[in-house]
């Protein structure tokens, strides 16, 4: 299998305190449901949460990706996941999302490394290479638009 490392940083302005930002990023799996894609995410131990996304192509390709990681939190600004490995997993992930206050709202700053295990052979690697790039970006995008609108709804 190939892997992929993709790391990507995006940012939105929610016009939330960073409170209540926070602890809408805190709840994991209530806020999981602004993830494009996802199957799933459940608590799997302490601040440990596994994903499970559909099932995505392109061309004969199909993936699923699956992860599992802890997740580590200030309290106030900054909340850091990283992957911890388990038996079904197929991704490494790890990354960070810091709060800014700006005006009444707050910024969000997702920085995520992705890197899905590919069932891909050589001639097909730099093909899914980059629909594993765009697709994780764009991923990222959705999420925090999904993220701001929800919080601005609330």
């Amino acid at each position: 299998m190939a892997k992929f490392p993709t790391t990507v940083e995006e940012s939105v302005t929610v016009g939330a305190p960073m409170e209540n930002v926070y602890a809408f990023l805190w709840d994991v799996v209530g806020s999981s449901r602004c993830i494009p894609g996802i199957d799933h995410c459940r608590s799997v131990g302490a601040d440990t949460f596994e994903f499970l996304y559909k099932p995505r192509s392109t061309g004969p390709i199909t993936m699923v990706v699956r992860y599992t990681a802890r997740y580590q939190g200030n309290g106030r600004d900054n909340i850091r996941f990283v992957g911890v490995s388990a038996a079904e997993d197929n991704t490494d992930v790890e990354g960070t999302l810091a709060l800014k206050p700006k005006g009444p709202g707050t910024t969000v700053t997702l920085t995520q490394t992705l890197a899905p295990d590919t069932p891909v052979p050589r001639l097909l690697q730099s093909l899914i290479r980059s629909f594993v790039e765009a697709e994780t970006a764009q991923a990222m995008r959705d999420y925090l638009l999904n993220v701001r609108s929800t919080i601005e709804k609330a």
